[in-house]
């Protein structure tokens, strides 16, 4: 796998060389067709991805049983990287949104190799709670907008 593409990725982007080509080693592609499935929310989850080319719909369900499309990442973006921390089931739906070429990392690979290496284990785990406060802040606006939306009907 091309290190520029891990480089790339924010969560490996203060990687040393050396560390983004132990990642390429332990990352393998795989290729999803438009409106294949990646993975299903309550599933256990063993790996996180990096999408090569292409993208990838982040699904809900909705109370009608409808699939909601709530994030499209596209080339260069990550995901599934949530249950790697916690360990918890698939807390969405992943599917490709095109012809999408990802590159999946296994957990248990990619911990292996954090835990052999402090240096990019440091640099992993702060620019992951970087980027999860990132999402949390997103999260947390929208969810104030729509209080506010709702609020505004009574």
């Amino acid at each position: 796998m091309s290190r520029s593409l891990i480089q790339n990725v924010y969560l490996f982007k203060t990687f040393e060389p050396r560390d983004l080509d132990s990642v390429g080693e332990i990352g393998t592609p795989q290729t999803f067709q438009a409106g294949d499935t990646i993975f299903i929310k309550g599933e256990a989850a063993s790996a996180m991805y990096l999408i090569k080319h292409g993208s990838v719909n982040i699904q809900q369900s909705t109370k009608s049983g409808d699939s909601l499309t709530v994030a499209t990442l596209g080339t260069g973006s990550h995901f599934g990287e949530m249950a790697f921390i916690d360990g918890q089931a698939r807390s969405a739906s992943a599917a490709a949104a095109e012809s999408t070429e990802l590159i999946v990392i296994p957990y248990e690979k990619l911990k292996s190799f954090l835990g052999q290496n402090k240096d990019a284990a440091a640099k992993f785990y702060r620019e992951l709670a970087h980027f999860l406060c990132g999402r949390l802040r997103v999260t947390t606006t929208d969810l104030s907008f729509a209080r506010e939306k709702n609020l505004s009907h009574f």
